[in-house]
C-alpha cells in the first residue's frame, strides 16, 4: 500500500535560499537612521501536511457456506442482492432429510411404548441375543471412540494450519485470499467431522448403556433398571431425532448478517459441501481504510483519532473518519505500519477499492519554518525581523529545531505564512529600520 508524504515545499525552499543564506552579509551601518539596508527577504512558508493513502475495504466481509452436504434445490439471490439477517438464500433437497426424521421419531415412539409395556423375565435365547448385542455395542463404541482420537488428531492440524494461515493474511501479503479461504474450509471440514465422531461415539456409549440394561433387565426380571434402560433407549432415540431435526434445518441457509451480496459460488443442482464458501456477503454502511504509516509518523496516530478521508473519486467533499487500528508491528521487510480507519458509509458513496487519503489532525499544525540565520537573539529572547511595509519590524518568538539549518516557529497574530523576514538580520538592526531587497 503507498503512502504519500507531502514534504516537498520545504525542500524546494531549502534549495532557493541556498545561495543566499551562504553568501548573505550586512554592514551595522544599515540599522542608521535615514539609511535604507539591503537586506535578503524570504516568505515564511508552512510546514507541509502530511497525508496517508490507502484503499476503501468493507467493514466486514462473510463467507456463508452450508453446515451440512447437499444437492441444492434453489437458490434464492443473485450478485448484487441487499439481504437480511435470516433471509433464505439456498435450500438444499430434504427428501432424504425428511426420511431420517421421520425414521428418528418412529424409533422414539416405539421405545415409549415399550417404556410403557415391560415385561418381566426372558427366554435363555433372548438372554444369548441381548449379550451379543452388547458385545457388538462395546465394540462399535471402541471403534467410535478411536475415530473420535483420529478426527481430534487431524482437526488440531487443520487448526494450526488456518491460524497460521491468518495470522499470515493479516500480518503480509505472503498469503491470498484463495490460500486463506481453503485453509478455511479444511478447518471447517475437520472441525465438522470432529463432531461427527463425537457424536457417533455419544451415541454408542448410549447404546452400550441400553444393550447392557437390557441384558440386566432380562435376568433379573422388571425392576428399576428396566425401566432405566428404556428411558436410556428413549432418550438415545430423542437424541436421534433431534440431530435429524438439526439436518434439516441446516439444509435452509440463511443470511447471517444484513448486507450485499458480492459473490455467488453455487448454483441450482450443484452439490454443497459443509464449510465451503457459497456466497460473500459485505456489510458496506460502514467501510474501512487501510494505510501505511511510516516509522516516524506511527507514534503520532492513536486509536480513536478523529481524521479527514478525501476520496476524488466519490466527490469534493472529506469524510469524517475515525483510527480503528494502529498496528503495533510493522509490514515485513518495511518500516510502515498498517493502519485501519473507519468511514460512516450510509449514504452508499464509497465502494471497496476506492482509493482514499487519510489526513491526520497532526499534519495540520500551524507551524512556519525559518532558517536558524533568520532567529536573531536580544537580551535571551529569540526574535524574527518582518518587512512591514518596506521597515523592519521584531517579532518574538519560540524557535523548536528542525534540523540543523532549520526550526520551526509558531504562527501567530503578526507571525504568518506568506510574510517576508530577513534571512540574516545583524545585531545592530533596529525596529522600524528602513529595509531594501537586495
Amino acid at each position: 500500500m503507498n503512502r504519500n508524504h507531502k514534504l516537498w515545499a520545504p525542500a524546494l525552499l531549502s534549495l532557493a535560499l541556498a545561495g543566499a543564506l551562504q553568501g548573505c552579509s550586512t554592514d551595522p551601518g544599515h540599522a542608521a537612521a535615514g539609511a535604507k539596508a539591503s537586506y535578503q527577504l524570504m516568505q515564511l512558508a508552512q510546514g507541509a501536511q502530511v497525508s496517508l493513502s490507502g484503499k476503501i475495504i468493507p467493514h466486514q466481509e462473510v463467507k456463508v457456506v452450508s453446515k451440512g452436504s447437499g444437492k441444492v434445490a434453489a437458490v434464492n439471490v443473485e450478485e448484487g442482492a441487499a439481504v437480511h439477517k435470516g433471509d433464505v438464500l439456498i435450500q438444499l433437497e430434504t427428501d432424504d432429510l425428511l426420511q431420517q426424521v421421520r425414521q428418528a421419531q418412529s424409533g422414539v415412539t416405539g421405545a415409549q411404548a415399550k417404556l410403557a409395556d415391560l415385561q418381566a423375565g426372558a427366554r435363555p435365547q433372548e438372554i444369548a441375543a441381548l449379550e451379543s448385542a452388547l458385545a457388538a455395542a462395546k465394540a462399535a463404541q471402541e471403534q467410535a471412540g478411536a475415530a473420535v482420537q483420529q478426527a481430534k488428531a487431524g482437526l488440531d492440524l487443520a487448526t494450526s494450519s488456518y491460524n497460521r494461515l491468518r495470522n499470515l493474511y493479516d500480518s503480509s501479503s505472503s498469503v491470498s485470499k484463495e490460500d486463506l479461504d481453503k485453509g478455511t474450509f479444511e478447518y471447517e471440514k475437520a472441525r465438522t467431522a470432529f463432531e461427527q465422531t463425537q457424536a457417533a461415539h455419544k451415541a454408542a456409549g448410549a447404546q452400550v448403556e441400553a444393550a447392557q440394561a437390557k441384558l440386566e433387565l432380562a435376568r433379573s426380571g422388571a425392576t428399576d433398571n428396566t425401566l432405566k434402560a428404556t428411558e436410556a433407549e428413549v432418550n438415545r432415540l430423542s437424541a436421534a431425532l433431534e440431530l435429524a431435526n438439526s439436518s434439516l434445518n441446516n439444509a435452509t441457509v440463511t443470511a447471517p448478517v444484513d448486507g450485499i451480496v458480492v459473490k455467488r459460488s453455487i448454483q441450482p443442482g450443484e452439490m454443497a459441501q459443509a464449510g465451503a464458501a457459497l456466497f460473500s456477503v459485505v456489510k458496506m454502511d460502514r467501510v474501512q481504510v487501510e494505510v501505511s504509516a511510516a516509522d516516524n509518523q506511527i507514534a503520532k496516530i492513536k486509536t480513536g483519532t478523529e481524521v479527514q478521508v478525501k476520496v476524488p473519486t466519490a466527490g469534493d467533499q472529506p469524510f469524517k473518519g475515525t483510527v480503528t487500528f494502529v498496528s503495533p508491528v510493522a509490514t515485513p521487510n518495511t518500516s510502515s505500519f498498517p493502519v485501519k480507519v473507519t468511514v460512516d458509509n450510509q449514504e452508499g458513496k464509497l465502494f471497496a477499492g476506492m482509493v482514499a487519503e487519510v489526513v491526520t489532525a497532526g499534519s495540520t499544525e500551524q507551524k512556519l519554518e525559518v532558517p536558524k540565520s533568520a532567529v536573531l537573539q536580544r537580551d535571551g529572547k529569540s526574535y524574527v525581523v518582518l518587512s512591514d511595509n518596506g521597515k523592519a519590524k521584531l517579532a518574538e518568538v519560540k524557535a523548536e529545531d528542525k534540523n540543523a539549518e532549520w526550526v520551526y516557529v509558531q504562527e501567530s497574530g503578526e507571525l504568518k505564512a506568506g510574510q517576508s523576514i530577513v534571512v540574516n538580520p545583524d545585531a545592530a538592526i533596529a525596529e522600524g529600520t528602513a529595509l531594501k531587497a537586495e
